[in-house]
C-alpha cells in the first residue's frame, strides 16, 4: 500500500496556515491561497482539510472574514496526528501475501516478512511522534 502524497501535503498545510497566523498576517486563511501559494489543486486541499478537520487540528469558518485557522497550538500537534489524520488507519507495508506455497517454511517467512515491515512502521511513527509543528517552525527560521 503506502502512505499517500496527500500526507506530506497535509504537513505542508498545517505548517503554511501555522506560520502565516504565527506571523500575524492572517486569522484565517482562504483555501484559494493555501492552493496557491502551495501548488496544490482545490480538490486535493478539499480533502487534506476535510481530514484535518475530522482530527480536530483545524477549522474552517464560512464567509467573507472566512477560512481555515487551527485548533490545537502548533507544539501541541505532531507529525504522526497529521499522519493519522490522513492515512486513517491504513498501513504503510502490505503485509498480507496470496502464494501458493504452503507449509512451515513458508508460514514462517511470511510471519518474519510481516514484523520485520510491521516493526519498521511502528518505529517511523514513533519519530514521528517526537516531532511538532512548533519545531518545524523554529527550525524555518535557523
Amino acid at each position: 500500500m503506502g502512505y499517500s502524497l496527500s500526507f506530506t501535503k497535509s504537513i505542508l498545510v498545517v505548517i503554511f496556515i501555522s506560520d502565516k497566523i504565527r506571523q500575524k498576517q492572517f486569522e484565517f486563511l482562504s483555501t484559494a491561497d493555501i492552493s496557491k501559494y502551495l501548488s496544490i489543486p482545490k480538490p486535493t486541499l478539499v480533502k487534506i482539510l476535510q481530514n484535518l478537520n475530522a482530527a480536530n487540528i483545524i477549522e474552517t469558518k464560512e464567509g467573507k472574514l472566512g477560512g481555515i485557522r487551527l485548533i490545537k497550538k502548533p507544539s501541541d500537534i505532531t507529525i504522526l496526528e497529521i499522519l493519522e489524520a490522513t492515512e486513517k488507519g491504513k498501513p504503510l507495508f502490505q503485509t498480507s501475501f496470496n502464494i501458493l506455497a504452503e507449509g512451515k517454511r513458508p508460514n514462517n517467512a511470511q510471519k518474519s516478512i510481516k514484523n520485520i515491515l510491521n516493526n519498521a512502521e511502528n518505529q517511523l511513527k514513533s519519530e514521528l511522534s517526537k516531532k511538532t509543528i512548533e519545531e518545524i517552525l523554529i527550525e524555518m527560521n535557523n
